[in-house]
């Protein structure tokens, strides 16, 4: 059973529930004609599958993924055609289950469940191993559409370790498509590509069209969330093909569905709002309501994209009881994000935010911390436009110690699978020298069986045996020289920026632990955030802002002395670590940081591109007490600075002076809420203007 998950925001993970406009004439016609073109292959398919069960459960997975309640029905009228633990009962209690559990009809899913588990601890039943992995998949299924993803993939994988090695290619499809779906609603990207890698060779060994569709769908959708727009882009029009060829309404209206929101990253407004509105005309065509919940939330984010609130927060509040309705936490979710957003760019602040935070409350549920990240960002944004400054600076923080988690995860990940690589070299290694080894052994036996026959070659022997030794000795030393240089080369690559050339966070943690012994850190600590940066890559694409990242790093490079740290932070931010300098040069050189920032727009090709930033900085120990901190409390202070400075307007320094704090006890504090502390007279605060902003990006 294929589901698609739609995501409609800039970077949401899940889809609102939101309606649209009426679809134009031109799109009426081309569903007619799609219509027409489906019957017959559905008349077709209906007569052969009268006298084979397993063509006509084939079929009815198929008629699942739109209307999955009817399907459900015509599968119980089907069992008594099939044999009890037969191929064709155990394929037809799972399409049934798997059905079930994506509508999110987890009772009735269960009850299949639980006669393939009765099936699987039955004495001597056939398959038993293959019924107890695929009462797993629907429970995971189920799992999954409730939010519980942490333990859908827990359930996946004691699946995928009951299936034996001779399964076949469309069952085991089943299996490693739901892994790919669940790897991408856990926001673990590198997984889902290749999972849903596998998924479409699996299906491009069977003769059903729909599933080569979906399973392209399901990969570009991948390389969608990882930002790699072109080859999403290439994979969704395959599967429009694909679905066209097979005349499916659902699998097309699914290829839309995504290739509307690839061509929204591409800045295709006008492409994207076709593909949306031809997707929810198939997906009412088919009769899918958990598709049309989903297509109608990427409609209404266009609604809020053009600034017409109010037509967005009608839609939005139609939508929800609909996503209750049928079940569906993410478009739920999503339903109330847009529904809080609505609001508060209609000045309904404190209103919107309750429906924001609601929708939050469901994606923690669900364990999906980078649809949370982004949700904290884009509250933070449409609370910044609104005016509420306090609470845009608190959603940004959300977003910022949820996105280091990310980083934090992203990089343990790449550790990892560079130690997989190392340990994999290792036994490669390790197997020729045994080669070697063993065909040495040989050797020497039959030098041994010579000596005992031919005395006079014993000379010779010794001599050939301490060549051959010698010139082991001297290629194990080589190897050796090799594996010291390579590992030299792969810890500098992983301490350096690729794109900028500069220090990257692993190498940033490696000089904190020599440079604070003690754990506290000495020295001023520049944060510094490029202003509108997000806008750079939508108005001019994202080869252009990589340009722009790496002319930054060039000015602040040419800006500070050679001593000095220069961290690519992440993203569009930069980290700067500064030793013994006067108070007076502190502010000094962060007056020449913003300066070069803003010298001249960055050039590329035929477009200038006019860059500011936002920097916070401190130094350290911080007075009047001179209170000694951790480096990580010491970037925390100096984040929540930068965020002032975006707040009150960008282009421009804060930097914390004094700071009545004895402890760290009082340090946070004083950091949760840095603006009120100011305002108060406990913290001393250097306001910095950057040079008046020429027409930003």
């Amino acid at each position: 059973m294929i589901e698609t998950e739609s995501r409609c925001r800039w970077r949401r993970r899940c889809a609102p529930v939101v309606s649209l406009v009426l679809v134009g004439c031109a799109w009426r016609a081309v569903c007619v004609s799609l219509v027409l073109a489906c019957t017959a292959p559905i008349e077709a398919s209906a007569a052969q599958s009268a006298v084979d069960p397993t063509a006509r459960i084939l079929e009815l997975e198929d008629l699942g993924r739109g209307r999955p309640t009817e399907a459900a029905r015509q599968l119980d009228h089907l069992r008594g055609a099939t044999a009890e633990f037969s191929p064709q009962r155990l394929e037809l209690l799972t399409v049934q289950g798997v059905t079930l559990a994506v509508a999110s009809q987890a009772d009735a899913a269960e009850r299949s469940a639980a006669q393939l588990d009765a099936w699987g601890r039955t004495p001597g039943a056939a398959m038993a191993r293959n019924a107890t992995a695929a009462a797993l998949l629907i429970r995971a299924r189920s799992l999954a559409r409730g939010g519980d993803l942490p333990g859908a993939e827990a359930l996946m994988r004691e699946a995928m370790a009951q299936l034996p090695g001779t399964l076949p290619a469309r069952d085991r499809f089943r299996f490693v498509f739901a892994q790919g779906y669940i790897a991408d609603q856990s926001g673990k990207l590198e997984q889902a590509v290749r999972l849903n890698y596998e998924a479409m060779a699996l299906a491009d060994r069977q003769d059903e069209l729909w599933r080569k569709s979906e399973a392209r769908t399901a990969l570009a959708y991948s390389y969608y969330n990882a930002k790699q727009y072109e080859r999403a882009r290439a994979l969704s029009l395959a599967a429009i093909a694909l679905a066209e060829q097979g005349h499916d309404w659902v699998s097309l209206a699914r290829a839309n569905n995504t290739s509307g929101m690839v061509l929204n990253a591409l800045g295709d407004l006008q492409g994207e709002r076709r593909s949306f509105e031809l997707a929810l005309a198939l997906a009412r065509r088919a009769g899918s309501k958990v598709d049309e919940v989903r297509y109608l939330a990427n409609l209404a984010d266009y609604y809020l994209r053009n600034a017409d609130y109010n037509t967005a927060l009608d839609q939005a509040r139609r939508a929800l009881p609909l996503a209750r309705e049928l079940k569906d936490r993410s478009s739920e979710m999503v339903a109330l994000a847009n529904i809080g957003l609505a609001y508060i760019s209609l000045q309904h602040i404190q209103l919107g935010k309750r429906y924001v935070y609601d929708a939050i409350a469901i994606d923690e549920q669900r364990g999906a911390i980078n649809s949370m990240s982004d949700s904290w960002d884009e509250l933070g944004s449409y609370l910044e436009k609104a005016g509420d400054l306090p609470g845009a600076v608190a959603a940004y923080h959300e977003h910022r110690r949820l996105l280091n988690g990310i980083l934090q995860d992203s990089r343990q990940k790449a550790i990892l699978a560079m130690q997989e690589q190392y340990d994999a070299d290792q036994r490669s290694r390790a197997l020729v020298l045994l080669n070697r080894e063993n065909a040495l052994k040989v050797e020497q036996l039959r030098r041994q069986d010579l000596q005992r026959r031919m005395g006079w070659l014993l000379a010779a022997a010794l001599v050939l045996s301490l060549a051959v030794l010698a010139l082991l000795y001297r290629r194990v030393r080589q190897s050796n020289r090799l594996l010291a240089h390579r590992n030299e080369q792969l810890k500098a690559q992983g301490e350096c920026d690729p794109l900028t050339g500069l220090a990257n966070r692993r190498q940033f943690q490696a000089v904190m632990r020599r440079r604070a012994v003690d754990g506290t850190l000495s020295g001023t600590v520049y944060l510094i955030d490029i202003d509108h940066f997000k806008t750079i890559n939508d108005r001019h694409g994202h080869a252009a802002g990589d340009a722009v990242l790496v002319e930054v790093a060039r000015r602040l490079r040419e800006t500070l002395r050679e001593p000095d740290l220069i961290v690519r932070w992440g993203g569009e931010e930069f980290l700067v670590v500064v030793q013994a300098l006067a108070p007076e040069q502190v502010d000094g050189l962060a007056q020449r940081m913003l300066g070069v920032l803003d010298q001249a727009p960055v050039a590329v090709e035929s477009q200038r591109i006019d860059v500011t930033g936002s920097i916070g900085y401190a130094t350290f120990p911080i007075g009047p007490a001179s209170l000694r901190v951790s480096w990580e409390r010491a970037i925390e202070l100096v984040d929540t600075a930068m965020y002032l400075a975006k707040a009150h307007g960008r282009n421009r320094a804060y930097g914390v002076r004094l700071m009545q704090a004895c402890d760290e006890a009082a340090l946070d504090a004083i950091t949760r809420a840095l603006e009120s502390a100011w305002r108060d007279g406990r913290v001393t605060l250097t306001q910095l203007p950057g040079r008046t902003p020429r027409a930003a990006a």
